[in-house]
């Protein structure tokens, strides 16, 4: 999805792309009504799915893939649904998640902190007590 793509009706829209891995492609995003940055993240197993140019929708990439898209989704959505579960300081909270373009998103709070590789850069390996995560 390229910048300024709006989803669930222009409630969100697509600054960037921050990462992505193997299963999915986390966005900074703004939360047009309230004038608020957040990070989305978006279901899309790179080796299976591709995107229609179009229409932004997931296509899976042959219909051997589908059996195994559908299964690592339902497991996208538990993760949503528990990390919503959850109040920690150190943990995310998933404020939103929604079906749209054949796929699944979760919404979060977005940090500009550095990463944690960019964490792991400046002071080496980290312990449980070596730091502690600032909002």
């Amino acid at each position: 999805m390229g910048i300024d793509t709006a989803l669930q009706g222009g409630k969100y829209k697509i600054v960037k792309v921050l990462g992505q891995g193997g299963f999915g492609i986390t966005y900074l995003a703004s939360q047009t009504m309230l004038t608020r940055k957040v990070a989305i993240k978006e279901f899309f197993m790179k080796d299976f799915c591709s995107r229609d140019a179009l229409t932004h929708s997931i296509l899976t990439t042959s219909t051997d893939a589908d059996s195994q898209v559908e299964l690592y989704k339902k497991k996208f959505i538990k993760e949503a649904k528990n990390l919503a579960k959850l109040h920690h300081p150190h943990i995310i909270n998933v404020m939103d998640i929604f079906e749209e373009n054949n796929t699944f998103y979760y919404v979060m709070p977005y940090f500009s902190n550095d990463s944690l590789q960019d964490l792991v850069n400046k002071k080496g390996v980290l312990t449980c007590f070596s730091f502690s995560w600032q909002v």
